[in-house]
């Protein structure tokens, strides 16, 4: 009697390891996924931080040329000015001469 009742147990318990191996190993597949899963999202989002630097450091690239030309154009403009300026007074003068010396053939 106790040989067929330990008979019993034995292959019972066996059946109980065995369901918990199996789930045990279900459980090991399912995060094994999930981790893979994780390591492929990790791998994108750095590709996208990378090509995302690689913008960044483009744009700044750009922002600094963008400035240097403004500069250079700045100057420029400031240097017409400084011309037309020049200009202007050579022009008054100019017509100052011009008017004084049409004054002065009309009274001769």
């Amino acid at each position: 009697m106790i040989l067929l009742v330990t008979g019993i147990f034995i292959p019972l318990a066996h059946a109980d390891l065995g369901e918990n191996l199996q789930k045990l190993q279900q459980q090991a597949n399912a995060a094994y996924e999930q981790m893979m899963r994780a390591k492929k999202e990790v791998e994108y989002m750095e590709k996208d931080a990378a090509f995302a630097e690689k913008e960044l450091q483009a744009a700044k690239r750009r922002l600094t040329d963008v400035e240097r030309d403004t500069e250079a154009a700045k100057q420029k403009a400031s240097d017409a000015k400084k011309r037309l300026e020049r200009a202007t007074v050579q022009w008054q003068e100019a017509s100052d001469q011009l008017e004084r010396a049409w004054l002065q053939s009309g009274r001769q």
